[in-house]
C-alpha cells in the first residue's frame, strides 16, 4: 500500500506525534516507521496500526493507485524456470527494480508499461507463498518490553505523551 507521506506528516504536525512516538505506540521498529514515513511504503497492517495512533481512518492516510491499476501478476508453468511477474505497487516494483540491479542474470525487468506496472522475469524459485507467523500475545508483550528496556529514551516520550 502506498501512504499519502504528505498527509501522514500534517496530522503527525497537527497532533505533535513524531515518528518515536508512533513508532512507541504501533510496535513498529523505528527503522520501519522512518522507511513508511520517507518512502510510503506500507503493509496493510502498519497502514492501519499507524491510522489508529493518529486517530483516523486507514483510508485518510492511503494514497490512491496511479491511474487506478492495482493488478499484481505472478505466473509461470510447472517445471519451468522463470516466472512472468508484473507488479502495479509501489513497493514490489521497488524491490524488483533492486533485484534487476544486484542480480541483472536471474532478474530481468522486461517492460514499464503505460499504466506503471513493470513487467519482470524472475526465477520461478523465487516464488513462494508464507503465512505470516502466529506470534502469541504474550510473547508480543515481552517483545515490547525488551524494546523498551533497550530504548528507555522511547519509552519515556510516550510516557509524557499519554
Amino acid at each position: 500500500m502506498k501512504v499519502n507521506r504528505k498527509k501522514a506528516l500534517q496530522i503527525m504536525e497537527d497532533q505533535g506525534i513524531d515518528a518515536q512516538i508512533i513508532s512507541t505506540r504501533t510496535g513498529l521498529y523505528p527503522r520501519s516507521v522512518k522507511w513508511i514515513l520517507d518512502n510510503g511504503d506500507a503493509s496493510e497492517e502498519a497502514v492501519e496500526r499507524i491510522a489508529d495512533c493518529l486517530g483516523v481512518p486507514a483510508g485518510e492516510i492511503l494514497a490512491p493507485e496511479p491511474l487506478g491499476v492495482n493488478e499484481n501478476v505472478i505466473e509461470f508453468l510447472k517445471d519451468q524456470e522463470r516466472a512472468t511477474v508484473t507488479f502495479s505497487q509501489g513497493r514490489y516494483k521497488t524491490v524488483i527494480e533492486r533485484l534487476a540491479e544486484r542480480f541483472p542474470d536471474e532478474c530481468q525487468v522486461v517492460a514499464r508499461n503505460k499504466d506503471g506496472s513493470l513487467l519482470t522475469h524472475v526465477p520461478t524459485e523465487w516464488v513462494k507463498i508464507r503465512p505470516n507467523k502466529a506470534i502469541s500475545d504474550e510473547l508480543k508483550a515481552n517483545l515490547v518490553e525488551r524494546l523498551r528496556g533497550n530504548n528507555k529514551n522511547t519509552a519515556e516520550c510516550a510516557d509524557e505523551n499519554d
